[in-house]
This record gives structure tokens, sequence and C-alpha cells, in this order.
């Protein structure tokens, strides 16, 4: 509302109308205080709702590890020649030692231009040059294990754009003859490979017209030499990978990554006279490792969630107005702020729920296992010896690692099961997260697309306020209207009275 109130201040009176009046509406902004500081704390439990998300969230992710078997994969794989092979073990490897010699590795089919393509001036060709001269046209065809196509060349077709052809060919049925190709201009020759391994890939290239481009893509050369080509076919096979492991020849191999007796190879360098030997023991440390981390985790989750509901709101520091903390110096403000945002979600039922569910979902039996087989925390030394701890965990140490070390099977199944601790764990926080997400909303959600029932209650009162601001400045106005009359009334009353004296000399 725009004020056009006239205003006089007190030349009649001489009373300090603006401080009369300021006085005034300070009582009068009481209600629009309240009701920023109603928003202010709104805000603040907001802010404090979406921290607990993000918590929730990074506690989630370490659960995640738990909830696959081949986290819990109790073997190590390691080779003695890290250049010739990497290995990893699978859950199903068998503890022991294994020689493997690498006799050759697999390899795409590939096509590469023998010598460099020369123009009629026999200079090296760019990239950039036509293929053909102006007015001429031609064709080969491509052929793969994926079927074949033929490649129409123009005269406006460069060394680039052939190659681009190439790439994109696709077979009668549209699919792609999965070919990579691209003309090097350093080298002035083409290298056309399939972009799978092994001896059943191959790249057949052919020509039917005297112009004969298969020769030209494959020997070099100037394209006189290729038409005078006798040869009109061009053939590059692909081929597999050879190892002997462990005494036994495996020679149809596709690609460099394989899996043999539960031990995951990627075979990098071949050398048929070089043996890589490979060990496969026991690792129980990474396992207790992933436990013990998601422990420490729930335990410190448990920790900031029982602390949150536990502390009281104190109601001896309200949220500061502006013209609150004015008055104060920045560092009696931080404080104060430290002190008002206590017990921003105390005793919060979604912050309880949570608690109580993460607590029996720890401790329950786990169901869906057999009789006899690992069904409790507290069997593999992880348990609540004390009601004082919240429900926090302790580990006993020797324990879980005598239970890793002699049952890795069931300690798994324990964790990831249906109904496994990490499963319902995992489970539960998801639905947290979601109940705090209706409460409060996502983490950086903007105010503007805010649809949670804090941000909803938060427009609400941002409304409400915006009535006030434009009921206390007719309320103002109202005032000076009623001062600015009262200062026109004396000033008139004394101008009578200074006649009056002046009538009786």
């Amino acid at each position: 509302m725009v004020n056009n109130t006239m205003r006089i201040t007190g030349f009649a009176s001489g009373l300090d109308t603006e401080s009369i009046v300021r006085d005034l509406m300070r009582a009068e902004r009481t209600p629009l205080d309240k009701l920023f500081q109603k928003k202010e704390w709104l805000q603040w439990q907001r802010d404090a709702y979406r921290d607990v998300n993000l918590e929730l969230n990074t506690f989630q992710s370490k659960v995640n590890k738990l909830r696959f078997s081949y986290n819990f994969n109790g073997y190590k794989a390691t080779s003695s020649d890290s250049s010739a092979a990497l290995v990893s073990s699978k859950s199903n490897a068998v503890p022991g030692s294994y020689d493997l010699t690498i006799n050759s590795l697999a390899e795409t089919a590939r096509l590469k231009t023998s010598s460099a393509i020369l123009d009629d001036s026999n200079n090296a060709v760019k990239a950039s040059d036509k293929v053909l001269a102006s007015g001429q046209s031609a064709s080969f065809k491509v052929e793969t294990s994926k079927g074949f196509a033929d490649i129409s060349v123009t005269d406006t077709d460069t060394y680039a754009s052939l190659a681009s052809k190439i790439n994109a060919a696709t077979n009668s049925a549209g699919e792609s003859l999965g070919l990579r190709a691209s003309f090097d201009e350093v080298t002035s020759s083409f290298v056309i490979a399939t972009k799978e391994m092994g001896d059943n890939q191959s790249i057949t290239i052919s020509s039917s017209d005297t112009m004969n481009l298969a020769a030209l893509i494959s020997n070099g050369g100037t394209k006189a030499d290729a038409a005078a080509n006798t040869v009109a076919s061009f053939n590059e096979q692909g081929r597999n990978a050879e190892i002997v492991f462990d005494g036994t020849t495996i020679n149809s191999l596709t690609s460099n990554k394989a899996t043999v007796y539960g031990i995951e190879l990627t075979l990098l360098k071949a050398d048929p006279a070089a043996k890589t030997t490979i060990n496969i023991q026991s690792d129980t440390e990474s396992i207790f490792n992933n436990i013990k981390e998601f422990v420490e985790s729930y335990n410190s989750l448990l920790d900031s969630l029982n602390t949150m509901v536990k502390s009281p709101r104190n109601r001896d520091y309200p949220p500061l107005t502006d013209e609150q903390r004015e008055s104060l110096s920045e560092k009696e403000a931080e404080k104060w702020d430290e002190k008002a945002k206590q017990g921003l979600l105390y005793n919060d039922q979604i912050l309880r729920g949570t608690v109580t569910s993460l607590r029996n979902k720890m401790t329950n039996v786990v169901s869906g296992i057999p009789d006899g087989q690992l069904k409790l925390l507290s069997q593999i030394g992880i348990s609540t010896p004390y009601m004082s701890l919240d429900g926090k965990l302790e580990i006993n140490e020797e324990k879980l690692k005598n239970a890793i070390a002699n049952n890795p099977d069931e300690v798994a199944a324990l964790f990831t099961g249906t109904d496994g601790i990490a499963t319902r764990v995992y489970d539960e926080v998801g639905e947290s997260v979601d109940r705090l997400n209706k409460k409060a909303g996502r983490p950086q959600t903007a105010a503007n697309i805010d649809s949670s029932s804090i941000g909803s209650n938060i427009q609400d009162v941002a409304k409400q306020m915006l009535k006030w601001e434009d009921k206390l400045q007719t309320i103002e106005n109202r005032y000076w209207k009623q001062f600015t009359a009262m200062e026109k009334a004396l000033s008139k009353m004394n101008e009578q009275s200074s006649y009056i004296a002046g009538m009786m000399g």
C-alpha cells in the first residue's frame, strides 16, 4: 500500500511525533513479528528435516554394499604378473595356486591400408580431399559376420565421409555391420576394424566396377594403381585368445576377458614362454571391514536421531526479528540462534518411528533361512548388550571373524536374503526418506515448487504476513492522520490566541 498521507510533525505541539508513531507501531507489529518468528522456525525445521534426509541417504548407500552376495566373496585372487593378466575371484572360486600361460590375445578383424593413398600428382591425400573426380561414381561391397552392404561413392565424397559411410553401413535388415572405420590424415590411410573379437569376425571388401575402390582402400597408392589391380576382393580375419590354464588349453575365447574356475581373467599380454601364477586365498578381512563399517554407520545414525528427538525446545530463545538482530552484535546473534534452533525435531514421530523400526530390523530373526543356520546378528557377535546404548550395536570382533571364516555363505544369507538384515534396513530407510520428503520436501527443492506439508505452511504464513503488512500500513497512516489533524487544530488555536492577545494590547 502506498502511503499518501501528508505528515506534519510536532511544530505546534512540540511533540516528537516520529518517536510516538514508531513506538505505537512497535506494539502494533507484535502479531506480524510472531508470524515472522513462526515462519523462521518452520524454515529451520524444514532444513533440519532435509539434513536428516541427506544423512539417511548416506547411510542407505553404505547399506547397499551388503545387499548383494558378491560383496561376501570370502576369497581374493592375486597374479604374479599384473602386466600379463589382471585377476579377481568370484564366490565360487576354489582356493589354490594355478598356472596361466597366454599364447595369444583375442583380436578384432582389422583391415589397414598397406601404404599411403596418393593423388594424381603422387602426393599423400588429406581427409578433406575428394575420392573421385567430378562426374565420377563408384561402389564397393563391405561384408562382415553380420551381413553385407553396398557402399555408393559419388564425386562429393571425401576420404573422411567415406569412412563415415563404412561406419554407418547396415545389412538388409537395417542392422549395423559392427564396424569402426577412420581415415588417418598422418598416414593417408584407412583403418577398418570389427567391434567384436574372435576368429568368427571378418571383414571383406570387394569391387565389381573398374574403379576398384576396394583395392585403393586395401593397398593404397593412386586410383590408377587401384584400377589396374586384378584383385577385387580383400579379406581380414579376427583371432581367438588362447591360454593354458592349470594345464588345460583353452583356444575358444572370443574376448580378452574370461572366467575360469571362478576366477575372472583380464588378459593383457601374450607370451607363450612365460607363466603367470594365480593364487586364490581366503579374504575374510574385507568382509569383516564392510560389516564393521555398516555397524559403525548405523550407530552414528542412531546416535544422531536419538539426540534430535530427545533435545527439547528452548522457548526462552525464539527466532530473532530483524529489529532484534540489529540490536545485537554478530557474535551475540550467533549464540542466540544456536539456542533458538535447539529442539527443532524434538519428539518427532517420523524420527522416533525410524529409530524403533531400525532397531527391530537389526535384531529380529531373519526369515527364510533353514533351521540350524545363522538367523540373528547376535549369532555372529553383533548385539546390544546394554539398554543404555539406545539400541546401538557392539561387535565381538573375534566371533564375527570366526563366523565369516567358517560360514561365509550363511553370513552372506543373513544380510542378502529377501528378508536379510541389509535388505530390510535398506527398505526401511527408503520408506523413512519418502516420509521426510512429504513432510519437508527433498533437499535442494526450490521454495516455489515445494509442495511438502511444511512448505505449504510456510507459504500460508507468508500470505498472512503480506496481509499484516498492508494492515499495518493502514494503521500507521491513520496515526499520522490523527496527529496531523491535532497539529493543525493546535496551530489554529495558537493563531487565535495570538490574535486575541494582540487585540488586548
